[in-house]
């Protein structure tokens, strides 16, 4: 290379690097050298070029032209660099070694290793293009070329279906402007139009991002492309440009053929190469040849059906030729085109002395037949050979009339189409014989199937077919299930690579972490099915029963660790709650600390923790809530049941690193917006609606601080599929109506002890809340023991004489619920629930324990009238009754005994003081219903508590009260300074007439429209902000008119009774209240001022005013209103059902807890469980002791293991067949 001159410097230090290596590659390029005239022309060479051009101008028209003899090789020292798209090119010659052109590509191009090799060929001048061709084929190729390190191989010319590729490659490319494709046209140098104005050799350089423009005199001469010459597509990345010497003719032979097996056989690993698959669509005689020799490198081939041509050519043929499928005697061995054909003859021979134990003997006579139609080949399609060559003649006709012009002109004869048709007929016979047939796919473009697949399903079966001998099938398998999760293809891995078993793959673990990480759900589901253990992956060597060590490590280490992708804010803003909201404070999760402060922050604080470092951890969490029981609390516990805890310590254990790590999983999933991958494990999960409700609360709060677009719009899709989700769950347990309404109020342990109630409540999922289901559940909690349908009018009046006799008549004549006698023989029932939660569903309580041994109707009335007391709507009549009782003592302390201490009655009468105790029960009530909350910090419970609009208003008028009741003595000086208490006082009845609204939530009648009355509370105040800006206006222009001015002589200063002083008072007594009684239509007093100066100008002015005022006002804007509340009124008339179910749950829920005592009664049973609490709360939080394990719970908890079984079980199995469909169901798509 040394005695070589180089022509061209290299520029920069890159471009220096790029020829240094060239240069070194020795790539020639080839001219034509001998002239080898025309028959038709004998001035111009067979190779295109004008007689000028050669230095050997010997040649003779009688000597065929050909590569070796007629060119010569010449260094390429120029024809090498950028195009003006950026695109890198080559000149070089078709022989050069294919070692050369692959250190061209990795050494000098930089081009990433491939993962698959996909050329493109088929049509061109013929090509007809249709809109499912474009939108089925185009966009499949394109997919799967988008997918990481794809090369794409095409001829390079803008023509036919290579030109849609192009136009294809550059709509990504300003889409997606760093998206990497990389392309290889491979031409011929020779074909390419003003090849050396586009690589800038004759002497302009090209602008960067133009084509070149040839100018000429005849610029349509110019333009106009000549037969065998295409334009170069523009958008590809990299051009080989074959030279032959010849200028127009498009024949490459089989370089790209031979260069692709090259490639794919560069880097063998464990029998494995890299994939190569060629799509045909549409296409003539070239295309045919490229087909075969494709095939016959054991390449396969994906045929466009529908595309036109020889692909539907080979769709039909390949349909009608089926049987060759079958014929095991040929489909193993492959046939030449020109393999002769061999006869065997058997002969019948005498008996032999030496060989008695063979009677016949086989001669075989090798026979040579130099007639094409005695070959193996054609012997193979006797019957199919006159229609296949009509049918190919037909497919092929455009091109042979295009050659039979071409002849005609140059006066040659139809010998040469006629051997162009033989050889291709020849080529497709080899293509459709039985050995070689297996290697060609279909892909129908009229069908929904996906294109990306059908290549990958022709690529696993050429593999196949060419490694059966293959012993070691893991590694076969395993690098064709990285392309297939890389293209997301399932149906064929399932096929080709699981093949029902986990032994075809080499590391399933790590495929599996894979598919986790990137986002494959339908393979996560297939690795499941087939038995994975996520549990030994994320809790490896038992780590999860460790004393010592953090069992998480792995889990948060693998999927959130901060490096990983899927974190990125444009898909989840999981990190936005960690950054911004200050969660966690080193802004990453690195720990079960930091993860369960992101779930308590996005969930809520009333779910406890989920994730301890160890066991151990665990349990004195558990222990510290009051959530188990210690070992020695189990010990002394005398009603212990020894087999409960045998169950609970052995099968529960085995159990409990799966369960977790698929919760675990399920929640990385939904926090992730992993919608389709929590699908997945909620099939695994044999609990679906807890799960469910608490992906609608983390993506309600996603929805809550996203931005409006794509992703907000995703979070409230998938949030209301969660939902229905739940909801199509709970309506499959309907069949069990008792054991449902169980499953929404039990205690879910697994998930922070939450009850789906409670998720659904905390997450406004009114629509679960309205399920039957629900409702019913809510129903027997309201009634408790009592039996749940009181609707005669004699039930109702034995409720009312229960509630009239303080209980004493309830065990009487209240109808209680049924306890199944057959079980209460010889002691033998047994309590399921725990007494402290909610228990209406256990006959236990209603019975024992036995006070009285003797008198069973005893201790039968004692238990109802204990019960009957606990029932949440006993409490509310109670709760009911006393508040009325209070409303009216009040009223009748202000309305005739709320005055000043006098002379005469020193103490305030005895009324006052009663009220007082009444306003303080309820205080000290307030206070017991605050901490019995679910919530587990102080901040929760605020939030939690006056989230109710009537728990806020309570608040109010207690503050008030006690205000007013201080007022009352510190002003009691005189009347004048009196009046400040009264205020107080009558604002603060008219809160307590108020809050009375709050008992009709339980009415069905009234509690719907009351929240129609909230909603439109919220659009009255809108209206009221339209209001005061009208009535300000007018307000102020009237007034500075008429009223303030001096010489209109309304103001004090001129003896009339307008203070137009600058104070807040005068303002709001002259301005405001006037102009705000216009609107009730009273313009007395606005008229008489008015019309006592009728010729005043500003008089005149105010009257215009005034008028337009009054119908914008009284008309237009009431109106207005009216249409609102009716809009509003309709909008809310289908969700006011759903939203009062939510209403009506907080009121139960709040029921539930309270007192069973009227006032004052209740202040004991208050002050003693406030007391309890506060001496719990010490001892938990200064002295690491027990929580209180019977402290009241709004939640149904099972008193044994085996009936927290019988929940999950039921619910697993009443949910299974529509959560594995939900999955099913799920499309997988070849890119995302």
């Amino acid at each position: 290379m040394s005695s070589r001159t180089r022509s061209v410097q290299p520029q920069g230090e890159f471009e220096h690097e790029s020829w240094e290596k060239f240069y070194q590659l020795n790539i020639n390029y080839r001219v034509c050298r001998s002239f080898c005239p025309k028959p038709d022309d004998q001035e111009t060479c067979e190779c295109n070029q004008r007689k000028a051009f050669h230095t050997d101008l010997t040649g003779k028209k009688e000597n065929k032209w050909k590569i070796s003899s007629h060119t010569e090789q010449k260094f390429n020292d120029r024809y090498f660099g950028t195009l003006f798209n950026d695109a890198s090119y080559v000149r070089l010659d078709i022989e050069t070694q294919l070692t050369t052109v692959t250190k061209l590509l990795f050494e000098v191009w930089k081009i990433p290793e491939p993962k698959l090799i996909m050329s493109i060929i088929g049509g061109a001048k013929y090509f007809k293009l249709n809109d499912r061709l474009e939108s089925n084929v185009i966009k499949g190729i394109m997919n799967v070329a988008c997918k990481s390190n794809v090369w794409m191989i095409t001829t390079g010319y803008n023509v036919g279906i290579v030109q849609l590729l192009g136009q294809a490659i550059g709509k990504v490319k300003l889409k997606y402007p760093n998206q990497k494709i990389t392309a290889i046209g491979i031409g011929k140098w020779g074909s390419i139009k003003d090849v050396q104005k586009l690589t800038g050799k004759n002497g302009k350089k090209p602008q960067k991002g133009k084509i070149p423009i040839e100018h000429s005199d005849n610029e349509e001469a110019a333009d106009k492309l000549r037969k065998g010459e295409c334009d170069l597509e523009k958008n590809h990345s990299h051009y080989l440009m074959l030279d032959d010497g010849r200028y127009r003719h498009f024949d490459t032979r089989d370089f790209r053929t031979r260069l692709c097996e090259h490639m794919a056989n560069l880097d063998k690993k464990n029998g494995f190469h890299t994939p190569v698959v060629t799509i045909v669509v549409d296409g003539g005689s070239d295309t045919m040849a490229n087909i075969y020799y494709d095939l016959k490198h054991n390449i396969p081939v994906v045929i466009i059906n529908g595309s036109g041509r020889i692909a539907d050519f080979l769709s039909r043929w390949l349909l009608y030729t089926k049987n060759f499928e079958n014929d095991s005697e040929h489909g193993k061995v492959a046939y030449g085109i020109y393999e002769l054909k061999t006869k065997d003859v058997t002969q019948k021979v005498s008996k032999n002395r030496k060989t008695p134990k063979s009677r016949n003997r086989t001669d075989i006579h090798a026979e040579l037949h130099v007639d094409p139609s005695e070959t193996k080949l054609c012997n193979l399609f006797t019957k199919y050979e006159k229609e296949l060559k009509n049918d190919l003649e037909s497919v092929l006709s455009p091109d042979n009339d295009s050659h039979k012009k071409n002849s005609s002109k140059s006066g040659t004869s139809n010998n040469h189409s006629d051997k162009n048709l033989e050889r291709t007929l020849n080529q497709v016979m080899y293509c459709l014989q039985p050995a070689v047939r297996s290697q060609i796919t279909v892909f129908n473009l009229h069908s929904e199937t996906n294109l990306s697949e059908t290549i990958f399903e022709s690529i696993c079966k050429s593999f196949e077919s060419s490694s059966k001998d293959s012993t070691k099938e893991q590694n076969k398998h395993t690098p064709f299930l990285d392309l297939a999760m890389e293209w997301n293809c399932i149906h064929v891995a399932k096929a080709f690579v699981f093949q029902n078993s986990l032994d075809n793959i080499s590391d399933p673990e790590k495929a599996f972490l894979t598919a986790l990480k990137q986002d494959l759900p339908t393979f996560v589901y297939e690795f499941l099915k087939l038995g994975i253990q996520p549990a030994k992956i994320f809790f490896p060597s038992n780590q999860f029963f460790l004393i010592e060590g953090n069992r998480y490590a792995t889990f948060i280490q693998e999927l959130y660790n901060d490096n990983n992708d899927y974190m990125a804010t444009d898909k989840t803003h999981f990190k936005y709650f960690i950054e911004h909201r200050g969660v966690v404070g080193n802004k990453n999760i690195d720990s079960v600390d930091s993860l369960n402060r992101v779930l308590e922050n996005l969930i809520g604080d009333y779910m406890h923790k989920l994730y301890f470092e160890t066991d151990e951890h665990e349990e004195k969490d558990r222990i510290k809530w009051g959530l188990m029981r210690s070992s020695k609390q189990s010990k002394k516990d005398k009603n212990k049941d020894i087999e409960n805890i045998k169950y609970s310590s052995t099968e529960l254990k085995k159990q409990q690193p799966d369960r977790y790590i698929m919760r675990d999983l399920f929640l990385w999933a939904v926090l992730m917006n992993r919608i389709d991958m929590a699908k997945v494990f909620l099939s695994q999960l044999k609990y679906r609606i807890c799960p469910a409700l608490i992906a609608t609360k983390i993506l309600k709060q996603y929805y809550s601080i996203a931005h409006h677009g794509e992703l907000k719009t995703g979070y409230g899709d998938n949030l209301n599929y969660f939902e229905k989700y739940a909801i199509d769950c709970l309506n499959k347990c309907d069949h069990n109506a008792e054991r449902a309404c169980e499953l929404v109020v039990q205690q879910n342990e697994l998930y922070g002890y939450v009850s789906c109630l409670q998720v659904a409540s905390d997450a406004h999922d009114k629509s679960f809340i309205a399920e039957p289901a629900c409702i019913q559940g809510m129903n027997n909690i309201w009634f408790d023991k009592l039996h749940p349908e009181q609707k005669t009018i004699m039930q109702k009046l034995a409720l009312l004489a229960g509630v009239i006799s303080l209980g004493f008549l309830a065990p009487s004549v209240v109808t209680f619920r049924n306890v199944d006698k057959e079980t209460v023989i010889g002691e033998s029932l047994k309590a399921k629930l725990e007494p402290f939660g909610i228990n209406y569903s256990d006959p236990y309580p209603l019975e024992y324990p036995r006070y009285f041994e003797l008198t069973p109707t005893l201790n039968t009335y004692i238990h109802r009238f204990e019960h009957f007391h606990l029932s949440p709507m006993i409490k509310f009549c109670y709760h009911l009754t006393a508040h009325f009782f209070f409303l009216l003592l009040f009223s009748y302390v202000l309305l005739f005994n709320f005055s000043p201490p006098k002379a005469q009655s020193p103490s305030i009468h005895w009324t006052e003081i009663l009220t007082i105790i009444l306003v303080s029960c309820m205080l000290i009530d307030e206070f017991h219903y605050f901490f019995t909350q679910d919530n587990l910090t102080f901040s929760g419970k605020l939030k939690h508590s006056f989230r109710d609009f009537f728990k806020s208003l309570t608040t109010l008028a207690i503050i008030l009260f006690y205000i007013g009741l201080i007022l009352r003595f510190t002003h009691a000086d005189s009347e004048e300074k009196f009046v400040v208490a009264r205020v107080i006082m009558a604002y603060d009845i008219e809160l307590w007439w108020l809050r009375c609204l709050s008992f009709i939530i339980v009415v069905p009648y009234l509690g719907p429209h009351l929240v129609a009355i909230w909603k439109m509370i919220q659009d009255l105040l809108f209206f009221m902000v339209i209001i005061a800006v009208v009535m300000i206006g007018y307000g102020v222009a009237s007034r500075s008119m008429v009223y303030y001015p001096r010489a209109n002589n309304f103001t004090m200063e001129t003896g009339g009774s307008i203070d137009n002083s600058f104070d807040g008072r005068s303002v709001f007594r002259h301005i405001a209240y006037p102009v705000y009684y216009l609107l009730h239509g009273e313009v007395g007093d606005e008229r008489t001022s008015l019309d006592s100066n009728p010729d005043a100008a500003w008089s005149i002015s105010n009257h215009i005013l005034l008028a337009i005022h009054m119908l914008f006002v009284n008309i237009l804007l009431t109106n207005l209103l009216i249409a609102m509340f009716s809009k509003r009124f309709d909008e809310v008339y289908e969700d006011i059902q759903n939203i009062w179910q939510s209403q009506k749950y907080l009121f139960t829920r709040e029921y539930f807890t309270r007192s069973p005592f009227l006032p004052p009664i209740n202040l004991i049973y208050d002050i003693y469980y406030l007391s309890r609490m506060f001496v719990f709360f010490i001892r938990r939080t200064f002295f690491d002791q027990p929580g209180d394990h019977h402290a009241k719970v709004f939640k149904m908890i099972a008193k044994n293991k085996p009936l927290l079984e019988e929940w999950r079980e039921f619910e697993g199995a009443a949910t299974y067949q529509y959560a594995h469909d939900q999955v099913k169901a799920l499309k997988d798509a070849s890119t995302r």
